[in-house]
């Protein structure tokens, strides 16, 4: 296994808020380019849980009400 982590799932190999294999790894937790690719540009997820936090990045929710962004998140 290679010293980078995969970016999406932090190595883990599981997509904890789907309990999924990580796609974009395989389940082998390494870091690939697609993962990066898809955490520079993903749309934030923080409405499948408090709606304050993405859980994918892990940065503050950018949701005001439904389909209203306040804060457009960016590539990292």
């Amino acid at each position: 296994m290679s010293s980078e982590k995969c970016p999406v799932c932090k190595g883990k190999g599981t997509i904890e808020l789907l309990g999924t294999q990580c796609p974009f790894c395989n389940g082998s937790g390494e870091h690939t380019k697609s993962a990066e690719s898809y955490l520079k540009t993903h749309i934030c997820q923080c409405i499948f849980l408090d709606r304050k936090t993405c859980p994918v990045c892990g940065k503050r929710c950018h949701h005001d009400t439904p389909n209203k962004p306040k804060i457009l998140v960016g590539p990292v």
